[in-house]
């Protein structure tokens, strides 16, 4: 490359950096809870009701083993896997296309990936490097690497399923217009092959710690057939979020009107990443899209033959809907607490700490559970069970949870009063029944009661 673009390509680097430390972080509970709980011998699915795939949470488990639980580690994780997906994406578009469209698929990529609230780790942001590096492979015609990253993108969240549709379609042989179709059998074999040797593995892992049937229970049965139907988990945009969401993603016009058939699979890439937003609506459900995102800006901006006076129109119009989308996310995001880190949250931290000591049992109600890993407590309950409908509401739940509080005696109860509306309003009547009996108010922290023994 020339010197320019080793200029231009650290500068976008610098901006995104700058622009990851200055805004919002979101630090999910889960995100340090599930591998908390890993680390001290609870097992994913037997001892913590789980609904995803394992991938993920065992690399962060294993992350926090080496450096420590925290805030700042979960950033550096974070932002460490950005860099990867910043690395992925300009060396995959370098490769397939060209440098030009490279360095401008890079930019657009840091510039979306904020934007759909990418600054936090959830699943979809990890699973997306790998279900981008199938991609590439696929692209390549390796088929084998292909499957092998298609199933570790699917054992790191279950949406990566999605994938398959685009990927299906690459292994059609289309005879054009005869309208005959041959499935390749030789690739086929080599991409089901690929899924094998990462399943198996999977399976005897699960096997050896005992914990395969709890895996099919909450990750299959329940993560995939019962989850995404349940009451109170769909949750549709509204028409603002819904034409913000979708903007970004009108650059396909122009790419798809000139170049036609030729990125018609880039555009079914970007479809099946945006499919893991359904059924509920969150901006960061979008994340596995965005590279793709970004590669078709790449391909508009460089290909002459977009560069019509009805498409340069249409890219003045993009540009300044993007960058005022972009200058209203800046504002509302610049220089924010980190999200689920509050003051309220660390207050209660820091009085939790004061009052107990590491190791003790203690009960959060309906309210943060990144209290456990911040204060080094362990929660009164195992196995450990979001307070949510489709969890509690499930047999056997809460009376399990109500003999654990009994046996356990947690010198401590976080409650936060319930809501009139939303998830925070559920009620587990149960396990609410029997902490109303039996603990009693000694004060309130920040507007949370801490509920001790009568």
């Amino acid at each position: 490359m020339k010197r320019r673009s080793y200029i231009f390509l650290l500068g976008v680097i610098a901006i995104q950096i700058f622009l990851l430390v200055n805004l919002k972080f979101t630090a999910w509970p889960e995100m340090l809870l599930w591998p908390y709980l890993m680390i001290h011998g609870w097992l994913p699915y037997a001892n913590i009701a789980i609904a995803h795939t394992p991938l993920m949470l065992v690399k962060l488990a294993i992350f926090y083993k080496i450096f420590g639980i925290g805030i700042l580690q979960l950033k550096i994780f974070t932002w460490i896997l950005i860099m990867v997906l910043d690395a992925l994406v300009f060396w995959v578009s370098k490769k397939l296309w060209n440098v030009k469209s490279a360095l401008i698929a890079l930019s657009a990529f840091a510039f979306w990936q904020l934007f759909f609230d990418g600054n936090g780790l959830w699943f979809d942001l990890f699973m997306g490097v790998t279900a981008f590096i199938s991609f590439y492979f696929v692209q390549k015609k390796r088929y084998l690497l292909a499957g092998i990253f298609w199933t570790l993108a699917f054992i790191s969240k279950q949406t990566a399923v999605w994938f398959l549709i685009p990927i299906g379609l690459s292994l059609i042989k289309d005879y054009g217009l005869t309208r005959h179709f041959v499935i390749k059998i030789r690739d086929s074999i080599r991409f089901i092959l690929g899924t094998v040797l990462v399943v198996i593995p999977l399976v005897l892992i699960l096997l050896i710690f005992g914990i395969l049937p709890s895996f099919i229970d909450w990750a299959v049965k329940f993560g995939i057939f019962i989850l995404p139907k349940a009451e109170g988990q769909i949750q549709l945009p509204d028409l603002k979020n819904l034409f913000i969401s979708v903007f970004p993603f009108l650059i396909f016009i122009p790419l798809i009107w000139k170049t036609g058939r030729k990125n018609l699979n880039l555009l079914l890439w970007t479809f099946a990443g945006v499919l893991g937003a359904y059924p509920r609506f969150e901006y960061f459900h979008f994340q596995p899209a965005i590279p793709f995102l970004a590669i078709a800006t790449g391909l508009v901006l460089i290909n002459p033959e977009t560069k019509t006076r009805p498409i340069k129109y249409f890219l003045i119009f993009y540009i300044l809907g993007s960058v005022i989308l972009f200058a209203g996310f800046f504002m509302r995001d610049f220089n924010e607490n980190v999200r689920f880190f509050e003051t309220d949250v660390s207050d209660l931290v820091i009085y939790v700490k004061s009052n107990t000591k590491p190791g003790d049992k203690i009960f959060v109600m309906n309210w943060w559970d990144n209290i456990y890993p911040l204060t080094g407590t362990i929660p009164a309950v195992d196995p450990w069970v979001p307070q949510l409908s489709w969890y509690q509401e499930i047999s056997g739940i809460q009376e399990k949870e109500v003999t654990d509080l009994k046996n356990s005696k947690p010198k401590l109860i976080l409650f936060q009063d319930y809501a009139d509306s939303g998830l925070a309003s559920y009620v587990p009547e149960k396990v609410n029944d029997y902490v109303t009996a039996n603990y009693k108010l000694k004060e309130k922290v920040d507007g949370i009661d801490v509920l001790i023994p009568k």
